[in-house]
């Protein structure tokens, strides 16, 4: 009783802390919008709001007169707030409460800028602004007065700078060493770097570019005209940056298809080292990259329905916010890519945003810069917020138990909150509690951290049992080859026996398919004698090749629900099981009937009924292999995959292998090159037959629904 006590004032004073240092949360506010998170098959899910629009600041309010084409927003971290007022040549600055301290538009000696873009102010409140019409870097000391001019990059080396290159920065960032990092109009090469004294460094972070296999070939075989009017295979320029504590920068862009991905999906945000290296943690459900999934309900005729990341802020424990200058919403993410929250949405409407350029944070309140509404949108965080923050704050001063409550309490006002579950899986790893930390990461779908916590759970039941299970072992070895030497001593009239396989049809139905089914693995370690005594012989019957198909049927089920679960990435509470038993059925058909029809007008020898049978045959190994590794996939962790995979790839080749020699080569009685040939013939007359039935089913559907539209208009004029 008193430990339930003191654990809920430990998560109620841990929020408390937070919401004291932020100020109250929004708990009553209603906005036009649904906030949602992702789950491990990329399908949005609901998530309650992390955080609601409370108020939009305006040059008004400011007392500086109206904003004009704003273009990026700073936090620094004495919490002064300093906006780019690009159109307007000049850099407000206001304190936490949004009370004007400061207009600067001029320095030096009556110098003034030139449309800035970009900003940046060091720990030392040193200001840098990327004045982009100037061409320069301006570099303003805490009272806004002039220190130095960082003037374009220039080198006496030929080639690293582009021809012709003019030089406009866009952003600035700085790092704890001094040295500055540009983003340039029109450059490739990735960052501009600058040595602490203003000396051009060099390049840093360029995306590599990896063209499809398409755009080669079109370059190779065009002509000289046309390669002219292609695309050059050149990187998306970087959109933005933050610079977190460590002096990683953080960098967003609008990437496409063409660039570096990771798995077919262009990388649309960077943690970049100082030697350039890509070192952000993508072990989330998805890559960062703001919406996987794009609804038609929410795209609009002017709005592109793909994110567009035009800002990132960095925020504490490794967390990061970014921006998407498309649909106004800003995703959160944890130091590991899971996504936390996300909030916000286009609009013209109250707390909506409609052209998002610059995102920061001052505490834990998050503020937008909107170019077009020309002012600050400020987002205040929910409890919702507050608690996950509050989780993580628990977790990273090692106090798993109260880190583990505080994810419950979310789960409480979240179910779908995968994270969650991660966070109290974790606190129980730390603690030693390695059965419900493997719970806790399945109900999370954490495959990897489950991985972790199951090799930890298994060295300890190895440890506690193996006298036993050894001795278990003994005994049944024991009993096994004890039976095998009473089985052999058992045997007798040998001959009747051989006299019973070579004529089969003497015996009855049953024992003929149990006796084709024993023949099965011969078939499978010795495929051309196998196969020919299969036709020949007649030792392989049409309902015992049915049974094995069946098997293979029962055999993908059973595989599909009891693969263990660090491999099994199947959504269970969606399997259909019509469409598993279609899946391996109707190719099996259509491999069969093809291949017959495609060999009768080849000299092919086997008849329908030899294709079925051999076809059928063949598909023995992916029995004796699924099976078992689906049983043994329950025992073996991650690291371990690599076997499993190995073995289930050599049974399905093994299965194809089969096919080809058996169902083919041998019944068909053809040679390699002929053998070859008609198995892929057999595979585009596969895909023919199956475009003409989905064009059917299509064309079907179009008359239903003709004849329905007949019906309903004259049912209506009658």
């Amino acid at each position: 009783m008193w430990r339930r006590i003191v654990t809920a004032a430990l998560i109620l004073l841990a929020a408390a802390c937070v919401m004291y240092a932020q100020g109250r949360s929004i708990t009553n506010f209603t906005v036009p919008y649904t906030s949602y998170l992702y789950d491990f098959w990329e399908k949005a899910v609901p998530s309650p709001q992390a955080y609601l629009p409370s108020r939009i600041v305006l040059g008004e309010d400011l007392q500086v007169g109206p904003l004009n084409n704003p273009n990026d927003l700073f936090v620094s971290p004495k919490g002064e707030i300093y906006i780019v007022d690009t159109g307007n040549n000049r850099i407000v600055v206001a304190d936490r409460d949004f009370q004007l301290l400061r207009v600067i538009s001029t320095f030096g000696d009556g110098d003034s800028f030139k449309s800035p873009m970009g900003i940046f102010v060091t720990a030392e409140d040193h200001i840098y602004v990327a004045d982009t019409g100037g061409g320069r870097i301006v570099h303003l000391n805490p009272d806004g007065s002039l220190n130095r001019i960082v003037p374009a990059p220039q080198t006496d080396i030929e080639g690293v700078l582009p021809a012709n290159f003019n030089y406009r920065p866009l952003k600035v960032g700085v790092d704890q060493y001094g040295r500055i990092f540009v983003i340039a109009q029109d450059l490739y090469e990735g960052f501009i770097s600058f040595s602490a004294d203003g000396q051009f460094r060099g390049f840093l972070g360029a995306p590599r570019v990896t063209p499809s296999l398409a755009d080669y070939l079109w370059s190779r075989f065009a002509t000289k005209e046309q390669r002219q009017r292609i695309r050059a295979f050149l990187p998306t320029e970087y959109t933005n940056f933050d610079l977190d504590s460590e002096g990683f920068i953080y960098a967003t862009s609008h990437a496409e298809d063409k660039e570096e991905d990771e798995g077919g999906i262009a990388i649309k945000i960077r943690r970049i080292n100082a030697k350039g290296e890509d070192l952000l943690r993508r072990q989330g459900f998805s890559i960062p990259m703001g919406d996987v999934e794009f609804p038609n309900r929410w795209s609009t005729a002017t709005r592109r329905t793909s994110s567009m990341l035009v800002d990132i802020t960095v925020q504490p424990y490794g967390v990061y916010s970014v921006l998407d200058g498309n649909r106004g919403r800003v995703f959160t993410y944890d130091n590991n890519g899971n996504l936390l929250y996300e909030f916000g949405y286009w609009g013209t409407d109250q707390g909506q945003l409609a052209s998002p350029v610059a995102i920061d944070c001052l505490d834990k309140t998050m503020l937008v810069l909107d170019s077009q509404r020309r002012g600050i949108v400020v987002f205040e965080p929910t409890d919702y917020a507050l608690l996950i923050w509050a989780a993580l704050d628990a977790y990273e001063r090692g106090d798993y138990y109260l880190a583990e409550r505080i994810w419950g309490q979310l789960l409480v006002l979240n179910s779908n909150f995968d994270v969650a579950y991660t966070g109290i899986g974790r606190a129980l790893l730390r603690r030693g509690e390695y059965a419900e930390a493997m719970k806790n990461f399945k109900l999370g779908n954490n495959r990897a951290e489950y991985s972790e916590a199951f090799e930890l759970y298994r060295k300890d039941l190895v440890y506690a049992h193996f006298p036993k299970a050894f001795a278990l072992f003994v005994v049944v070895l024991a009993a096994f080859f004890t039976a095998r030497r009473l089985r052999k001593a058992r045997r007798t009239a040998p001959a009747v026996q051989e006299v019973a396989a070579t004529n089969p049809r003497r015996r009855g139905w049953v024992l003929r398919t149990l006796d084709s089914l024993r023949f099965g693995l011969y078939v499978v370690v010795h495929p051309f004698d196998g196969f020919e005594r299969l036709k020949k012989e007649r030792r392989g019957t049409p309902f015992a090749a049915t049974i094995i198909l069946a098997l293979v049927v029962l055999t993908f089920v059973f595989a599909r629900q009891y693969t263990g679960f660090i491999f099994n990435r199947v959504d269970l509470s969606k399997i259909n099981l019509l469409v598993e038993i279609g899946s391996v059925v109707l190719p099996f058909l259509l491999w069969t009937f093809v291949n017959w029809g495609l060999t009768t007008l080849m000299e092919g020898k086997g008849t329908l009924k030899d294709v079925y049978v051999a076809s059928a045959f063949a598909l023995i190994p992916v029995i004796l292999t699924v099976v078992p590794l689906t049983i043994v996939s329950n025992f073996l962790i991650q690291e371990e995959g690599a076997f499993y995979y190995m073995l289930m790839g050599f049974g399905l080749g093994w299965a194809v292998l089969l096919l080809i020699l058996g169902a083919t080569m041998v019944t068909h009685e053809y040679d390699f090159r002929k053998t070859i040939f008609t198995c892929i013939s057999t595979l585009l007359g596969m895909a023919f037959a199956l475009f003409l039935g989905l064009l059917f089913i299509a064309l079907t559907e179009q008359v239903i629904l003709f004849v329905r539209q007949l019906l309903t208009e004259a049912i209506h004029r009658t």
